[in-house]
């Protein structure tokens, strides 16, 4: 944050953009990294247990050019359909929760539960009521992320500065600058972080599910693999579901946070 005179300079958005992007250089270090300790181990242990980075990369893009990246739009498909349902479902019971004490109080062992059930029990009971297939895997990541998101929700509600509040209403401040100058800012700054993670979460939900109850999508293939020792194919899928999270995080999310966040605290 530049200052002048003691107070924070609006930087304009192409030097915001172009500051992000420089801080790519960073994590691509990282990156290069640990793909060298990846040809390490590639060196070290064989094809057998560790698969050349390069012939895994290969195998990811050819993924994605065959008709197997039919499986990719498919995990992709669920797992924003329930993290969909889980947002609209938590962000709407979370706001209602945070306005009440007495709710909130009521649902807090219902929530507690759920984030303290592995999600591999949801897994396996959704196989049980849905029998093997996408519903079943909608609502594995819909129940998985639903927690998340309301505690999220339920605190940006509850936290909303009281005396902030009551100052805006006794001046009698539009409601549409209200939601500009303090709710929009103060919810956006707590739910932004658990969309991040909700989003990475249900991905990950999303093709442990299918690689237990479903016939097809990644995890599926995943399983297939595994079965057939095919290690190749195993650490191709686990680089798509990798890079699609990385995308949309940093890509999405990330900016998101920044604009929302960071520019408003200074």
């Amino acid at each position: 944050m530049i200052l002048e005179d003691g107070k924070p300079i609006e930087r304009p958005l192409a030097w915001r953009i172009g500051d992000y992007c420089w801080g790519i250089f960073p994590a691509l270090a990282s990156l290069f990294a640990i793909t060298a300790l990846w040809q390490f181990g590639h060196d070290r242990l064989g094809t057998m247990l560790i698969p050349a980075p390069l012939t895994v990369l290969t195998r990811a893009g050819d993924i994605l050019m065959t008709a197997a990246r039919g499986d990719v739009l498919l995990t992709l498909a669920r797992g924003g359909i329930g993290i969909a349902l889980a947002l609209a479902c938590g962000i709407s019971a979370g706001f209602i929760a945070g306005s009440s004490r007495t709710l909130a109080l009521l649902l807090r062992p219902v929530n507690t539960v759920l984030l303290g059930t592995p999600p591999i029990i949801w897994v396996v009971l959704a196989i049980f009521w849905f029998n093997m297939g996408s519903t079943s895997v909608v609502f594995t990541v819909w129940i998985t992320v639903l927690p998340l998101v309301f505690a999220a929700a339920q605190m940006s509600i509850a936290s909303i500065p009281a005396p902030l509040s009551e100052m805006l209403e006794t001046y009698r401040v539009p409601w549409p600058r209200r939601l500009r100058a303090l709710y929009l800012p103060h919810i956006l700054r707590q739910l932004l972080p658990a969309l991040i993670v909700a989003v990475g979460s249900g991905l990950k939900i999303t093709v442990m599910a299918e690689l237990l109850g479903s016939n097809n999508g990644m995890g599926s293939a995943i399983a297939s693999a595994r079965a057939m020792l095919d290690t190749v194919d195993v650490m191709a899928g686990v680089i798509l579901i990798v890079a699609i999270i990385m995308a949309i995080e940093y890509g999405v999310l990330e900016p998101l946070r920044r604009l929302f966040i960071t520019e408003r605290r200074s």
